[in-house]
This record gives structure tokens, sequence and C-alpha cells, in this order.
């Protein structure tokens, strides 16, 4: 008994050490961040204007990054729609690209009716050329402060992937800087996408209009404890020219390569944000030991629907 008695003090103590030992950047993004709010329709936005809402939040001037956007405007490309056209870049590992971000704190359910095309066609001319949804952790870092293995977000997109001329949509789920990728055949076009944080789910889902129903492209399971993240719009692209060799994100996220051609145009009809319906259990032991159903990997395509509705 003494034995056991001095097993859990000691044990008791060495939790109590980790926690203190958490790096700030774990610790802060428990923490609001500035301009966080619960998903409502009251971030919607339908690009029906002439400029950018000044409610988003673009990833590169938040955090001190080179402006990798190649062109964007509100209803002058397209009337009713945002234009994004992304420099050569990518969202993978530690590199980032565009992105348009508001902060939600919670779970929640966005959608938007997005198209991928190339400057003269229907699809992107290169590979690798898409535009959708991401949901991203909050780190703290700026490019000053950049620290690599730091990138935890999930997302969803439409466009050409790994093979030119065929579209598709890529899902993508990052922990700690590694990303793990499916691309899946799709059609080109307008699309709706949609990604659902339940807890300690995501689901990505896809449908081609509001009357046709909405398939399941992916499900996520992650032990995050924030409930605070970064929710918006992606557009990335790679050049033709671009010369293959080892990846350093700490040289190529501090440079834009204007010189080098790309096609690739994101078009967003709207995005709209509402609360998630709330998981059957809450508390991070029910999402871990299987009675929340959402967090069971068995749970069928049919069940998600059902549990998270149309």
């Amino acid at each position: 008994m003494t034995f056991m008695r001095n097993f859990r003090r000691i044990g008791g103590l060495l939790t109590l050490a980790m926690l203190a030992a958490q790096p700030a950047a774990a610790q802060m993004r428990m923490q609001p961040p500035p301009g966080a709010a619960p998903p409502s329709a009251a971030l919607n936005d339908e690009f029906d204007g002439d400029s950018l809402s000044p409610d988003w939040k673009i990833f590169h001037a938040e955090n001190g990054w080179p402006n990798k956007i190649k062109a964007m405007d509100v209803g002058k490309t397209t009337q009713g729609a945002l234009h994004l056209e992304p420099y050569d870049s990518a969202w993978v590992r530690d590199l980032n690209a565009p992105f348009l971000y508001k902060i939600l704190q919670g779970d929640f359910d966005v959608r938007a009716r997005v198209r991928a095309k190339g400057a003269n066609g229907d699809i992107p001319a290169g590979t690798w050329s898409l535009g959708g949804l991401m949901a991203r952790v909050p780190n703290g870092l700026t490019e000053a402060t950049w620290q690599p293995n730091r990138e935890n977000w999930h997302f969803i997109t439409t466009g050409v992937g790994f093979e030119a001329g065929k579209t598709m949509t890529e899902t993508k789920g990052t922990y700690n800087s590694y990303s793990s990728l499916k691309l899946r055949p799709y059609q080109s076009g307008w699309v709706e996408l949609r990604l659902v944080r339940v807890g300690m789910a995501i689901f990505a889902l896809v449908r081609p209009d509001d009357k046709s129903p909405w398939v399941v492209r992916d499900r996520f399971y992650r032990m995050e404890g924030s409930p605070f993240m970064q929710v918006g719009l992606i557009a990335y692209t790679t050049s033709p020219d671009t010369k293959p060799g080892p990846e350093n994100a700490a040289v190529t996220n501090r440079q834009v390569s204007k010189e080098l051609p790309v096609d690739m145009t994101l078009e967003v009809d709207w995005v709209r944000f509402a609360p998630a319906k709330p998981a059957p259990v809450r508390d991070w032991y029910g999402q871990v030991n299987g009675t929340n159903p959402l967090t069971n990997p068995n749970i069928t395509d049919a069940e998600i629907l059902a549990a998270i509705g149309d």
C-alpha cells in the first residue's frame, strides 16, 4: 500500500511537472485569439459587394509573411464572387499559401460554393492547383518567430492534383507538420464543400449542388484541446517551371516566385458559417473511449450524415 501511495504521488508530481513544462505556444492555443467568435450567420459572406469585407483575416498580412496572392478581387472579374489567384505555393507540411479566414470558437459547420479554373479553360492547366476550405489551429507564430513542425490543420479542396487535366477533391490532415492526403476523382465546375467540427471529430464533405446529397470525403480525429480554429478559404498551385529539389520551408515560405508561370483561379460564390449539431458526449474521455459515436472509426457515412444533418 505504501508503495502504491508513493507511486501515485510520484505520478501526480510528474504530471504537474509535464504541464508546467508545456511550451508557451501550446498554452496560448487555449487563449482566445483577437476576433474569435462562435460560428454564426453573422460571419457569412455572399461576395455580392465590390471589395473584401474587413472581417476577413489574410494569413500573410496577419503573420508577416510575403504576399503569395497573385490577384484578388470581389465582384470585378466574376460578378457576385471572390476571385483569387495564387502564386506558386502549397499548403503541405510546413509550407504555406494564400489563406483568408475567420477565427471560430467551438464546433462549426462551414460551407462554400467554389470552382477551380484556369485563365482560358474550365480547369487549371497545371498540377497541384486546388482551392477550398481549411480549418487551422492557431500556433501563435509569425514570420519572425517561425518554427518547424508546428502546423496543424485540415482541408477539403477541388481542382487538379497530381495528374494534369484530371479534376478531383483533395482532403488533407496535417499534424505537427506531417501531412497525409487523399485524392479522389470529382467533377469540374461549381461544387459545394463543407467542413464540420464536432468535438474531436472533423468531417470533410462535397456535393455538386444544393439539390444533391452530401458525400463524406474524409474524416479526421484529433486530440485538440483548443476550442479555436482559423477557418476559411485557401488556394495553391504549382508552376510547371518549379525546379525539383529538397524542400526547405524556412526559405520557400519567405520568397514569392512571381516569375514562375501559373494557371489557377479559385472563385467563391459564397461561404456560410453555422454551429455544428452538438455531440452527444462532450467530455474528452467519452470522445476517446468510443462513447461518442462520431469519434468511432467504424461509424458509417450514413450515420455521420444523420448525426451532422443536411
